[in-house]
């Protein structure tokens, strides 16, 4: 593997400058403000699960490595991007059963198995189609829409943030999937988009975690 090959997947992108990609780069600051704000509601709150602050410390792992991505755009940058991403995906979900839906691992690991027999089935449903890369995050959307659906037949009241946070993750997957569709009339593309409202959606997964969570010394 080339660790320093150069990688262009972006509308914005047209050299391998540093600076090619103003709008993705800056707009990474979503997620460093969403991690700024959730250590100040769960400092504020007394909360002191290591899970919690784990996340958001991944957090800032995710603007921090998405930021290095789009301006050192080579491979090694592409895992800083995506690394991150999915340690906070799969540690926010094992959190979010254990501290929220009070199941055991038992539990967890079948609702994983389960996970990827449905995003497998999704993947080959959607292969002959051109997403520009959003498939991968076919675990999220499916998890996501588990969790709010649970949360809201439970009639829990961490629902509303889980339900928001879903809307808005379609939607930032939506303007993720159209950036280079949208290349030949704006040239500065839709990806910054997705940095903007995936920081949103992670303040409010934050949130959830942090105001649903009692205080305590740790998990």
């Amino acid at each position: 593997m080339e660790w320093r090959a150069s990688v262009d997947i972006y509308c914005e992108r047209v050299d391998p400058s540093f600076w090619a990609e103003p709008l993705n780069a800056i707009s990474n600051a979503a997620f460093i403000i969403a991690a700024i704000l959730a250590a100040g509601t769960a400092y504020n709150r007394g909360v002191t699960h290591k899970a919690i602050w784990l996340l958001i410390v991944l957090a800032l792992c995710i603007g921090t490595g998405s930021f290095l991505f789009h301006t050192v755009a080579e491979v090694w940058s592409g895992f800083a991007d995506t690394i991150p991403i999915w340690l906070f995906v799969a540690v926010y979900a094992v959190t979010s059963a254990i501290l929220i839906g009070r199941v055991g691992w038992l539990t967890i690991l079948l609702g994983f198995v389960a996970l990827v027999g449905v995003t497998t089935l999704i993947e080959m449903a959607t292969a002959g189609l051109d997403l520009n890369g959003s498939e991968q995050y076919a675990p999220a959307v499916v998890a996501m829409l588990l969790f709010s659906a649970i949360s809201l037949i439970q009639r829990h009241a961490i629902a509303p943030w889980y339900v928001s946070a879903t809307i808005i993750f379609l939607i930032s997957l939506t303007f993720r999937t159209f950036d280079m569709t949208v290349c030949a009339n704006w040239p500065y593309g839709i990806h910054f988009m997705w940095h903007i409202l995936n920081g949103t959606m992670i303040w409010l997964l934050l949130q959830a975690l942090i105001r649903n969570t009692q205080r305590t010394t740790s998990p």
